[in-house]
């Protein structure tokens, strides 16, 4: 009996297929519209011949329309009903969740989650995503939009995120909020893979500029231990891979901002996942829909 999870992104759909104990990954590069991602899917299904389906997909995925009604880089899937269409067209059954959700449910089957009570996973991107996993029981919400931890507000007056809101985590924690405390420190624009090499090479305003970032993820970890009081939290993306310095950072500050007793159980850890955090967790989740 096989399975199938699937990444679905703006440029790329990451998988993971298994087949008993045997797993590959991999990555195919798509073009930004719903009939390309659907061939790239069909072509899967031909070599997996799965049982049933795991997506994991950006934004606010509606659990009870079946439709994404929110996405900043897969917009073109705002509005359809995916899961009706995915089976009725591969005739097999398919879950459909948030992929930092995803995320969560990969970390804590397959990766630094592995055998935590609660874990927590954040995916820091393009923006900054969420899941968490209690009892091994993914935590979605009544409508599929829980944990959208970038979007809780840390300053009511603060900087505009992409989402229109003013102070959310998002608009610090992320590749872009990067890109601001750089620019703040320099009055320079350069991207945020520039900064993280620039760090790396001890450019002190490009480590400043971390600094102040790794500060704010803290206060967001702070938020996050003080609400679920987790044994893990787990985090992903291009930063905390390219400049792991930035969760020793995160978590002395957490140190100091956190109470005790929750800090005292927290253990912050890097995705052992990488990329593949989402397409391994929408495979967990096609596994337990096919028992």
């Amino acid at each position: 009996m096989s399975v199938l999870g699937i990444d679905i992104g703006g440029t790329f759909i990451k998988f993971a297929g298994k087949s008993g104990s045997d797993v590959k990954k991999g990555k195919i590069p798509t073009e930004s519209r719903f009939d390309s991602i659907l061939t790239e899917i069909k072509k899967l299904c031909k070599n997996f011949h799965p049982k049933s389906i795991g997506i994991g997909i950006a934004g606010l995925y509606d659990k009870k329309t079946g439709k994404l009604t929110a996405s900043p880089n897969i917009k073109f899937l705002e509005g359809i009903d995916l899961k009706e269409i995915l089976e009725e067209e591969l005739s097999v059954p398919v879950v459909i969740e948030n992929d930092a959700s995803a995320a969560a449910y990969g970390e804590y089957m397959y990766g630094a989650g592995k055998g935590g009570k609660i874990v927590v996973c954040l995916t820091l991107g393009t923006g900054l995503g969420g899941g968490v996993v209690i009892n091994g029981e993914l935590v979605s919400g009544v409508s599929g939009s829980a944990m959208e931890i970038g979007h809780i507000t840390i300053d009511i007056n603060g900087w505009r995120c992409h989402c229109g809101r003013k102070g959310c985590l998002e608009a610090y924690v992320s590749s872009y909020g990067l890109e601001r405390f750089y620019f703040f420190l320099t009055d320079q624009s350069i991207p945020s893979s520039q900064i993280i090499i620039l760090a790396n090479e001890g450019k002190l305003e490009a480590m400043k500029a971390l600094e102040e970032f790794a500060r704010h993820l803290a206060v967001g970890l702070m938020n996050i231990t003080h609400i679920f009081n987790p044994d893990r939290v787990i985090i992903g993306g291009g930063i905390p891979a390219y400049y792991p310095a930035v969760i020793d950072l995160a978590t002395a500050e957490l140190k100091k901002i956190a109470f005790e007793l929750p800090f005292r159980d927290v253990k912050i850890k890097r995705a052992d996942l990488g990329e593949y955090s989402g397409a391994f967790g929408a495979m967990a989740l096609a596994e337990k829909l096919k028992r």
